[in-house]
């Protein structure tokens, strides 16, 4: 049996936070919280998750920081960077730098829930692929 993709939020805003462990938890994915990068981090330290979904402007650490130490830790763990600075930021650049999706504020909730769906679709089909690679003799 699959256990549930797990998801790290992480966002200054505790409404932010509430919204979007809604979103997620409706698609079916387990649910963690973090006020900001520095959290988040200990968290991705301590315990597994498939997926960050993190602001990229936040006190302690940014999400741009965060994501390159996520990176550094773990290249499966995939990343959704938001931001209400688009205009500081280029999604081309936030790309190079290894995020897997790039968000504005403010969001839709459906955008939200697709690119987690769309994300969790190649998941499952590279685990598939892993397997059957496992299961074929030499």
């Amino acid at each position: 049996m699959e256990s549930k993709a797990s998801v790290l939020i992480v966002d200054d805003e505790k409404c932010i936070r509430d919204i979007l462990s809604r979103i997620i938890e409706r698609e079916g994915f387990m649910v963690t919280v973090a006020a900001d990068g520095s959290e988040a981090f200990e968290k991705i330290q301590k315990a597994r998750y498939d997926y960050v979904i993190s602001d990229i402007n936040m006190p302690n650490m940014t999400g741009l920081e965060l994501l390159k130490k996520i990176k550094d830790l773990n290249q499966k763990i995939r990343v959704l960077l938001i931001t209400s600075r688009a205009g500081e930021y280029s999604p081309h650049e936030i790309l190079r730098e290894g995020a897997d999706f790039f968000i504005t504020k403010p969001f839709k909730n459906a955008e939200i829930a697709r690119t987690l769906r769309t994300l969790e679709c190649n998941r499952q089909r590279r685990i598939k692929k892993e397997n059957e690679k496992k299961a074929v003799p030499a």
